[in-house]
């Protein structure tokens, strides 16, 4: 079961460090967080954020929930969408309003 979601500062704590998600074709594939984000609130919403994890993949992956795991925060499932084109694949990122 996957742990309900949590604040950027949870994540900001994990950056450097890799979660695992289980793509279709690929198997399990390590990401790495690279960026966890505080994003300007809108509407009174509450603390946004966003965090980026980049992928060395040629394949661009579809925007969709996939199901994350991390040695220390566990069980996560996180809607990750196609950010922008790199060098050496792809960045992702999550946007948490």
């Amino acid at each position: 079961m996957a742990v309900p979601l949590r604040t950027c500062s949870d994540f900001a704590g994990h950056v450097g460090t890799t979660f695992t998600v289980g793509m279709p074709k690929l198997g399990m594939v390590a990401l790495t967080l690279v960026e966890a984000s505080r994003r300007r609130a809108v509407d009174g919403r509450a603390s946004p954020f966003s965090l980026v994890f980049p992928s060395s993949s040629s394949e661009t992956w579809p925007q969709s929930t996939y199901h994350m795991t991390h040695p220390v925060m566990g069980q996560l499932d996180i809607f990750l969408a196609p950010l922008r084109r790199v060098e050496n694949g792809m960045d992702y990122v999550a946007t948490f309003d």
